[in-house]
């Protein structure tokens, strides 16, 4: 089946808001969105868009090379919309040599995507296409009765924030992964703490208070069957377009904001000359340059920003923009399996950071660091990096948050354990404040 393409003669004016609440309520939808107070941004062009119903989807549970194989051969037999998740364990269908680790969180499979019924996009200018039927599953989704809370979720107790693990915990890992560093066996690596809780929670809402503290450009919400996304991720892993240009851009580099103006300027400007800071930004842009290379035609892999300070709402950030030029007959399947998962989130060297994070961290990692977007039928396809982001299971209704830091020689492993609760601390602090 086709898609029919029209622009929205008179969209109502809260036509977002309105995705937004209807969405979280069905089995299957995504809104993604660039906040218009996030750091200007010429690769973001769209205000948002979001997508709904569900033709058909598209599974692994447990990634394997085959799999993947299957998965490209059914986009490219029939070129379509889809959207939804690229979980971090796909890792395993581009480096088999990895072992499987057990179970993700609540059974959340490796890779989730689906084809939905209907698009709608606003463009940067305001204006809105529609393809299929937005307005028809509208005004379907207000006759429906609200959807009754799961029997799970009626007998679970709740409960607060747990983590995996403590402060002390995580300086002793970080300690071991030290003795890595020290051999040479990588040069960066990034170790993520995990936490859990209990409590029914509105999808839109936690979105909406998410996007409201951290106005981040490459937020989302996302229900797939039973699995809900919060995201209020400020980082691209890949941006893919029509003519096959490849680009993406890592975040290394942290400071937390301040109320002062004068304060909050010194903590930018010294993150701009922290030698710790630029060396883990310039070692994950040669990893992404050398993943764009696998599949780029000769000398088009540049870096033509480096180091930029991305000032967010709670944080300021080091970001570096990498792109290339897909070689001819490649398309966006193939530039996701040179370079998935992002270096960001792994290390560098990235294999070997990949098998010491399975090594050390708590449990697998489920969807955080993977990478949440869409594709469209002509092959451009825009993936943010799952990071401050709530991850639900509905039917339990159980959440988890995730936070990371980067591990170097030059890395203090307190400092970095203090990183990862700021970066947790905003969406935990959301979903306390968003009770049903």
């Amino acid at each position: 089946m086709g898609w029919s393409q029209r622009v929205w003669s008179k969209p109502p004016a809260d036509l977002a808001d309105e995705l937004q609440r209807r969405g979280s309520e069905a089995d299957y939808f995504a809104f993604y969105e660039t906040s218009p107070a996030a750091p200007a941004e010429p690769l973001n062009g769209l205000r948002w868009i979001a997508a709904g119903g569900c033709r058909a989807v598209h599974r692994i549970d447990r990634a394997t090379p085959a799999a993947w194989a299957d998965l490209a051969a059914a986009w490219r037999d029939r070129p379509t919309w889809w959207f939804g998740v690229l979980g971090y364990d796909l890792k395993n269908a581009f480096e088999p040599s990895i072992p499987a680790r057990g179970d993700a969180w609540c059974g959340q499979p490796d890779l989730a995507l689906w084809e939905p019924e209907w698009v709608v996009e606003c463009r940067q200018d305001g204006t809105v296409v529609e393809y299929g039927s937005a307005q028809a599953w509208l005004q379907n989704e207000g006759q429906r009765p609200g959807r009754d809370p799961q029997p799970a979720a009626l007998g679970a107790s709740p409960t607060s924030w747990v983590l995996d693990w403590s402060a002390a915990d995580y300086v002793e890992k970080a300690e071991r992964l030290r003795v890595h560093l020290n051999r040479g066996d990588m040069y960066e690596v990034n170790l993520c703490v995990n936490a859990v809780a209990r409590g029914a929670r509105d999808l839109g809402s936690l979105f909406h208070g998410l996007q409201q503290r951290a106005e981040a450009g490459m937020a989302g919400m996302l229900r797939w069957g039973d699995y809900a996304v919060a995201s209020a991720s400020p980082e691209r892993y890949l941006q893919v377009s029509v003519d096959g240009r490849i680009r993406s851009q890592p975040i290394k580099g942290t400071a937390p904001r301040r109320s002062d103006p004068v304060a909050d300027a010194a903590e930018g400007s010294a993150l701009q000359r922290a030698e710790k800071e630029q060396a883990e930004n310039v070692m994950i842009v040669d990893l992404v340059r050398h993943d764009f290379s696998r599949v780029a035609a000769q000398q088009t892999v540049k870096v033509p920003r480096l180091l930029e300070l991305n000032s967010f709402k709670t944080v300021h950030h080091l970001v570096s923009t990498v792109e290339a030029q897909l070689r001819p007959g490649l398309d966006w399947l193939d530039a996701v399996a040179a370079s998935f998962p992002m270096g960001s989130m792994t290390g560098a060297p990235k294999l070997r950071a990949m098998e010491l994070i399975d090594a050390h961290e708590s449990r697998p990692r489920g969807w955080y660091s993977g990478a949440m977007g869409y594709v469209r039928p002509d092959g451009s396809a825009d993936f943010n990096v799952l990071i401050r982001t709530l991850f639900g299971h509905v039917p339990s209704a159980s959440w988890q948050v995730w936070a990371g830091s980067a591990l170097t020689l030059a890395a203090d492993p307190q400092s970095e354990w203090d990183e990862c609760l700021l970066k947790a601390s905003t969406p935990q602090n959301v979903w306390n404040e968003c009770v049903d």
